[in-house]
């Protein structure tokens, strides 16, 4: 009898131990599911979806939850990882552990602040998930990612899950209200990786004109695009405008990562359901506009809520579209104000006007396209540009 008696205590620990090990490495799974998905050199989550739910003094958090595809002013709109990092330009943020998030959350809220801050329960953010779209469970707070800046330590109030091309963002906490209100439950972002690749462009095979079939033509659109050396040229009332067409291999991918202009043109791509990548060649324009060129004869432009399909019907681009001595501005201006570049050439009732600006690499610079200075010209001979401080251009 008492043989049997300690062998079902055996037993007993044995079935307990078991289940231990199974829920441990259940815990440990979703933490490590979410790390391998974020663990690439770079990944970009655009916003697909948000959930809300109502609040109320007395009954409190609601479990009845909303789906919106619409995000609100100051919502974040999208992130970039990278090897586990977390970036929403211009914020980089690092992971901590619950521990660590929950004390900096409470050090920077009074005593009285601190009573009426309460945890969702698991069922409730699993819900949350649930709604999204997600097929993971949490167990516990701390399979999530905790998330604070790097600079100051400042707790972001959501925290992570991921799993496969998803992104789930998690608010874990809500304060007591005296009224009733509608919180945020929760994000989720996409991958952009599931959105649609551009071949291999080779920015030498794209000289000629592109024409835009279905565009209602007007001043400031003529539904016509020049190409020609490296450059995208576009007439706009009594301008032509230039912009460059960059290949951005010949960037590293840390500094694409880092760099706020890219991600706001990736965060436009995605949402036309197209990606821009370190492989991508394109170009912008002073209007936002972002130029994919999808391949040696397709270029998708995309912008202000719509994407424009181009196609390269000549190898050539006529005078009449873009004449030579308005090719010859560019070239020389360019050469006489090193550290610049000729962005405009404007024609009206006196000389051309060329607008200088410091850069017109609209997909890496914030401030491409600006008019930094305007030069009027004053002849073009000989090849020849002279402009109105008396200098000549070069041969």
């Amino acid at each position: 009898m008492r043989k049997l008696n300690i062998f079902s205590i055996l037993l007993v620990i044995v079935i307990l131990t078991g289940c231990g090990i199974q829920k441990q490495k259940a815990d440990n799974t979703i933490k490590k599911t979410t790390h391998n998905v974020l663990k690439s050199d770079s990944k970009t989550w655009t916003f697909s979806k948000k959930i809300t739910s109502k609040q109320t003094p007395n009954a409190g958090v609601s479990n009845d939850l909303s789906t919106s595809v619409v995000s609100k002013i100051g919502d974040i709109s999208n992130w970039t990882t990278s090897k586990n990092q977390f970036v929403s330009y211009p914020i980089n943020y690092k992971q901590i552990s619950l521990e660590k998030w929950q004390h900096d959350t409470q050090k920077r809220m009074v005593k009285s602040a601190q009573r009426k801050v309460h945890w969702m329960r698991i069922s409730q953010i699993n819900a949350v998930l649930k709604k999204m779209g997600a097929d993971i469970k949490i167990n516990k707070l701390s399979d999530l990612v905790f998330l604070e800046t790097k600079s100051s330590n400042m707790p972001l109030a959501q925290a992570f899950v991921a799993k496969g091309y998803h992104l789930y963002a998690i608010n874990p906490q809500y304060t007591d209200t005296e009224q009733t209100i509608t919180i945020d439950r929760g994000q989720a972002f996409t991958d952009t990786r599931t959105k649609k690749a551009t071949g291999q462009v080779a920015p030498d095979k794209l000289n000629g004109t592109w024409i835009a079939p279905e565009t209602t033509t007007s001043a400031s659109d003529t539904g016509k695009i020049m190409v020609k050396d490296g450059y995208l040229y576009q007439h706009r009332y009594d301008s032509y405008e230039r912009s460059a067409i960059q290949a951005l291999s010949s960037y590293s991918l840390i500094s694409l990562n880092q760099n706020t202009t890219y991600a706001s043109q990736k965060t436009n791509a995605a949402r036309a359901d197209y990606q821009l990548t370190q492989k991508s060649v394109a170009s912008g324009d002073s209007l936002g506009y972002l130029y994919l060129f999808v391949s040696e004869n397709k270029l998708i432009r995309i912008g202000q809520g719509q994407t424009t399909t181009y196609k390269k019907t000549s190898t050539l681009v006529a005078a009449n579209d873009l004449p030579k001595d308005d090719i010859t501005i560019f070239e020389q201006l360019d050469q006489k104000n090193p550290g610049e570049a000729a962005s405009t050439i404007t024609v009206k009732a006196g000389p051309a006007i060329v607008g200088m600006s410091s850069s017109i690499k609209y997909l890496t610079d914030p401030d491409a396209g600006q008019i930094t200075s305007n030069i009027p010209v004053v002849s073009l001979e000989n090849g020849k540009v002279t402009t109105s401080d008396g200098e000549s251009g070069i041969d």
